[in-house]
């Protein structure tokens, strides 16, 4: 079993850090080791913190980590979290579920058709509530349930925020980084997380987050758009499963 949460983290952190989405593939793990709920959902915030942070590290390192608009979405992101993870344990998500399969073939819709999916223009006028409703739902459906959070703090990053895609990879790791933190802090306070699992778990995600974060580096052009239409098929797929 060690084995398998080392193997999965791996293979989740490189798919983390290219376009978010790593909770689609270490969470049903943590759930088979440690039963669906809480518990899996908490441990869980430890691996997608260190996958988050590794991934983080090396964009910052290329120079793509511009915290100017981003970081008022990362503050955003952050009480969006702290909301979603304490109402958690009072609200059903089978309605919530229902919604995301909804959107997901929508979210789909707006990758393949956006004519201009690397080169935004970052000198231009945001809509207010567009941005801070985005910053604060992401976060909150990051906080509450998690799969593809950072997925969808990216695509908000590309299509409400209009920044370029590097730029947005970066800040949704640091956002991502955040959001993870203080839900992990959350679950922790309510003794909702098994650290041994999470830890050896976290040394296979940090590893794909480093090689992930490299490859997308140099070939963001052709695997960020596969990538993220791989997490959001999956996404719908766990969904309906689980309803």
């Amino acid at each position: 079993m060690e084995f398998l949460l080392i193997f999965a983290g791996l293979v989740a952190g490189f798919i983390d850090s290219i376009a978010g989405g790593g909770g689609l593939i270490t969470l049903p793990v943590l759930s088979l080791y440690l039963m669906p709920g809480p518990h899996s959902i908490g441990t869980n915030k430890i691996v997608g913190t260190v996958g988050a942070l590794t991934a983080l590290i090396i964009y910052a390192r290329k120079g793509h980590l511009q915290l100017g608009k981003g970081m008022s979405f990362v503050l955003l992101v952050g009480a969006g979290s702290f909301l979603g993870s304490s109402c958690a344990p009072y609200l059903p998500v089978d309605y919530f579920k229902i919604l995301l399969i909804i959107l997901c073939p929508l979210l789909l819709l707006v990758v393949w058709n956006k004519d201009k999916f690397i080169h935004e223009d970052l000198e231009h006028k945001i809509t207010p509530w567009i941005f801070i409703s985005t910053g604060i739902l992401s976060g909150f459906y990051d906080g509450f349930f998690g799969p593809a959070g950072g997925t969808f703090m990216l695509l908000g990053l590309l299509y409400a925020v209009k920044l370029p895609l590097f730029v947005a990879l970066a800040i949704s790791k640091l956002a991502n980084t955040l959001s993870a933190g203080v839900a992990l802090a959350t679950y922790a306070s309510g003794g909702f997380v098994h650290w041994k699992v999470g830890l050896l778990m976290t040394a296979g995600m940090a590893v794909g987050a480093f090689f992930g974060a490299h490859l997308a580096n140099k070939k963001a052009n052709q695997i960020v758009k596969p990538v993220l239409t791989l997490i959001v098929c999956l996404l719908i797929v766990k969904l309906i499963f689980n309803l």
